[in-house]
């Protein structure tokens, strides 16, 4: 079967920065999902978001549009106007675990109210000039929330069903329930996107030998520490000593463009030590090497951290 792999929307990480540098240095992503954009009344959307999935900047990785909102007519009007933009499919996001966005009946808070949920997805479909996809968690309370939650999907003709199989109250806590999610698969009449805790490629393949039907995989914060999992799906294989050199272009690259877009030192360091809170995990005792630069907001000082750590060569983590 051939894998079509998908980068994960994680908002302040993977926005288009992300994306182009990962294209230009890695390989196996066929698309991406964008991080959320808020569909706010009539519509419109924020500055900053809407730029991240303009066309003619995003021509290194394909992207996906995901909107979030709880005002259905509002969402329809954001997703149509980003197909007049040029984009045929949008995601919605039905996932997003945060109390503070639940609480508004956004993302993963609007799963324990079928009814209304269901009607947001009656005048999504009925309403938008394009295509709809669908990114879901079991449930927001428990998983039981799913047996219902599947049926709603079912009866409208989305693109695909992304499921990440943690109800929204567990976060990125406990492990997916891939028993219950094995359970409820077949039931499924869509295309179905896995995503959670894909980490490596011995997970990826017993994942995947584990759901034969799959050929759909979305990849998230495991991408950062690993970035070349997704060209190891797809058959390439890179030593330790070519991983690490790869890893150091990625940060600098990363760190780079960070530099030009962002104003002050303090602002740079802060973005930069958010993403070594994943990058960390590509090394063993990655919190040992993360602890020099957590109160570092110097420049010249954050590089230098950054240099004796790989002049060190540090061992990669499994």
């Amino acid at each position: 079967m051939t894998h079509r792999l998908w980068l994960a929307p994680m908002q302040g990480y993977t926005e288009l920065l992300f994306r182009d540098v990962y294209a230009e240095i890695f390989s196996g992503i066929d698309v991406a999902v964008s991080p959320f954009i808020s569909a706010l009344p009539e519509g419109r959307a924020k500055d900053r978001e809407w730029n991240d999935v303009l066309p003619e900047l995003n021509t290194k990785m394909p992207v996906i549009p995901q909107v979030m909102g709880s005002v259905a007519d509002d969402i329809v009007l954001l997703a149509n106007r980003l197909y007049d933009l040029g984009h045929p499919v949008v995601n919605l996001n039905l996932g997003c675990p945060y109390k503070m966005v639940a609480k508004k009946k956004k993302g993963s808070g609007i799963l324990c109210f079928p009814d209304e949920l269901d009607a947001l997805l009656e005048r999504l479909v009925s309403g938008m000039k394009g295509r709809l996809s669908v990114k879901t968690r079991l449930g927001r309370h428990t998983r039981d929330e799913f047996h219902t939650l599947i049926e709603i999907y079912n009866r409208y003709p989305l693109e695909d069903l992304t499921v990440h199989p943690r109800t929204g109250v567990q976060m990125y806590k406990g492990d997916p329930d891939l028993d219950f999610f094995e359970s409820v698969l077949p039931g499924i009449t869509h295309r179905v996107i896995y995503n959670g805790d894909l980490w490596s490629l011995d997970r990826f393949t017993a994942l995947s030998k584990r759901f034969p039907t799959i050929s759909d995989w979305m990849i998230g914060r495991w991408v950062i520490p690993n970035p070349f999992l997704p060209a190891e799906i797809k058959g390439d294989r890179f030593d330790d000593e070519t991983k690490l050199s790869l890893l150091k272009q990625f940060h600098d690259a990363i760190y780079a463009r960070q530099v030009e877009r962002l104003d002050g030192p303090g602002h740079v360091t802060n973005v930069m030590k958010a993403f070594w809170v994943y990058f960390k995990d590509a090394f063993e005792h990655g919190d040992r090497l993360f602890k020099p630069l957590r109160r570092l907001t110097d420049l010249a000082a954050y590089e230098a951290a950054v240099e004796q750590i790989f002049a060190g060569r540090p061992t990669l983590a499994g």
